[in-house]
């Protein structure tokens, strides 16, 4: 379904990405997990070519593209395929959160404007924001605004979810919100990345766990192994910063 080989980011004279490998299955959940400023985000963003590598191999089905080499329509058919959700939400706050959902269907994906309202009414009802379909991003909470953001991530019906550390900039009391949207896309078996510092979620949602650190991964495995028994030192360092049922 997703793979990346080799995958190289430099900004100037800091190599932020040394060499990344991982492969998703279809309907897989792949929490990524780290110390800031390991590389994590900066991941995700070259998967969409929000940020481009320096090198590497990115495949998601039958789209393969070697990143020096990436042309516009490549870069464009990627984004096609990926939806990316960011910690800091990216709303149009000019835009109605209606208006928020169905500017890339009618922008990106060329869909007719009434089809495009349709789906995206259809879409706030499966992330229970369907009363809240007129109003401005202002009016809404931190979790109401990201699970709108889910939303628009949704209706362009992707290949693969990218989430950016989705709950990072929401107070404590609106996370649960935003976790439980996405416990449900895991549920649907939605191709999901994720990274995370909320551990707990990590073990409970994902597949497959990938731990990052110093731009490269140190170790991966399925949560109840990785968590209850890492093999690398970095691994039970990290881990022992956090209680993790």
């Amino acid at each position: 379904m997703i793979k990346l080989e080799n995958i190289h980011k430099k900004f100037g004279d800091l190599e932020v990405l040394k060499g990344i490998d991982i492969e998703v299955k279809q309907g897989e959940v792949v929490a990524i997990i780290g110390p800031s400023g390991t590389g994590k985000s900066t991941l995700l963003r070259c998967i969409n070519f929000l940020e481009k590598a320096d090198e590497g191999n990115i495949e998601i089905d039958d789209l393969k593209i070697n990143v020096k080499n990436a042309s516009n329509s490549d870069i464009l058919k990627m984004r096609k395929s990926t939806a990316m959700v960011f910690q800091s939400f990216n709303l149009f706050k000019n835009k109605t959160v209606l208006q928020n959902i169905t500017e890339s269907l009618i922008v990106v994906k060329k869909i007719d404007i009434d089809e495009a309202k349709k789906t995206g009414m259809e879409v706030l009802k499966q992330v229970g924001l369907e009363d809240k379909w007129n109003n401005y991003p202002s009016t809404l909470s931190g979790g109401q605004q990201q699970r709108v953001a889910i939303g628009r991530a949704m209706a362009l019906n992707p290949k693969v979810i990218l989430f950016d550390e989705p709950t990072s900039a929401l107070d404590p009391e609106l996370v649960g919100e935003v976790l439980d949207l996405i416990k449900q896309l895991a549920k649907k078996h939605m191709t999901m990345m994720i990274v995370t510092h909320e551990m707990n979620f990590a073990r409970e949602v994902a597949d497959k766990i990938i731990f990052m650190t110093d731009g490269k991964i140190c170790e991966s495995g399925k949560p109840k192994e990785l968590f209850r028994n890492p093999q690398k030192y970095e691994t039970s360092k990290f881990l022992k910063r956090f209680r993790v049922s």
